[in-house]
C-alpha cells in the first residue's frame, strides 16, 4: 500500500486514524480475553465439573459485569469494544448450555 501526502496534517491524521483503529481492535480482543480468563478460572475452580463450572463463571460474571460497565465509561471505550466483550460472554453462555444436559421438569 503506497501512500502519500500533501502536507504534515494529512500525514497527522492518516496515522491518528490506524492508531486508534489499532488501539480498539487490541481493547476488543483484550475484552474477549477477560471472558475466557474467567471461563478458565471458572473450570479450574470446578476441578472439571461443568455444572459447577458454568455457575461459577456465572456468578463470576455478574460481580463483575457492574466493574466492567464503570471502567468503560470511565476509560471511554468504543461500542466495538463493549460489543466484543458482550458477544463473548454469549459465545460461553452458549458453550455451556449446549454441554449441561437440560433438566426435565
Amino acid at each position: 500500500m503506497e501512500v502519500s501526502f500533501n502536507n504534515w496534517g494529512e500525514a497527522v491524521a492518516f496515522l491518528s486514524e490506524r492508531t486508534d483503529i489499532a488501539l480498539e481492535g487490541l481493547m476488543a480482543l483484550s475484552a474477549q480475553q477477560m471472558v475466557d480468563q474467567q471461563v478458565i478460572a471458572a473450570l479450574l475452580a470446578s476441578h472439571s465439573h461443568l455444572k459447577a463450572a458454568a455457575d461459577a463463571w456465572r456468578q463470576m460474571a455478574s460481580a463483575t459485569l457492574p466493574i466492567t460497565h464503570v471502567r468503560s465509561l470511565q476509560n471511554d471505550q468504543p461500542e466495538s469494544v463493549r460489543e466484543a466483550y458482550s458477544e463473548r460472554m454469549a459465545y460461553w453462555e452458549e458453550i455451556f448450555r449446549r454441554a449441561i444436559p437440560q433438566e426435565s421438569e
